[in-house]
């Protein structure tokens, strides 16, 4: 009789090749299922992160405070007044630096808009100081969860806010009703 030959006693590739696939290894099934679902991931990860990547684009837009067909003049100084109350009431740090006052609202754009004199100087010198009281008292809001804002800081915003206030006044733009009641105690 002739001899009997087990599949595994076949070393030739063939022979290899057929016991490997009627028995595979655990990395192999492994391989072969990461090649399987690599392939529709790669046909549609070109379209998914294209789509991404241009609605990242209009999130990032969103987030910028646009001021469109409206001069500086009449909205700087609202905005100024609103952010620098927001700092002095501050809970969280992103009431404390939720904008930047050397980007945002005081861009040179925006500046260059303004009426030459009193009005101008009084704004850019607000934001100057503005940046410097959000730098020098970052610590104080420097937890995730709170802010303890000094009576440094509050004195400093408060006095920012009326040199605003005189200089919006002197440049013979109407006074908010809620100008008013900002005073401090």
């Amino acid at each position: 009789m002739s001899e009997i030959t087990f599949i595994g006693d076949d070393r030739s590739l063939r022979g290899r090749i057929r016991q490997h696939l009627r028995n595979p290894p655990m990395r192999t099934i492994f391989l072969i299922a990461l090649i399987v679902a690599s392939i529709p991931f790669a046909i549609i990860y070109p379209k998914v992160s294209k789509v991404a990547q241009d609605n990242w684009k209009v999130v990032e837009l969103s987030r910028e405070r646009h001021f469109v067909n409206v001069t500086a003049a009449s909205w700087i100084y609202p905005f100024l007044r609103m952010q620098a109350v927001r700092m002095q009431n501050a809970e969280v740090p992103i009431e404390w630096r939720g904008i930047s006052f050397k980007h945002g609202p005081c861009l040179p754009e925006h500046m260059s808009q303004l009426p030459v004199g009193k009005y101008a100087y009084a704004i850019e010198t607000a934001c100057k100081n503005l940046d410097k009281i959000q730098m020098t008292y970052a610590s104080d809001c420097a937890e995730t969860s709170k802010c303890m804002i000094s009576n440094e800081a509050v004195v400093e915003l408060q006095i920012v806010l009326d040199r605003l206030k005189v200089a919006f006044s002197d440049a013979g733009f109407g006074i908010q009703p809620d100008d008013q009641e900002q005073i401090r105690e």
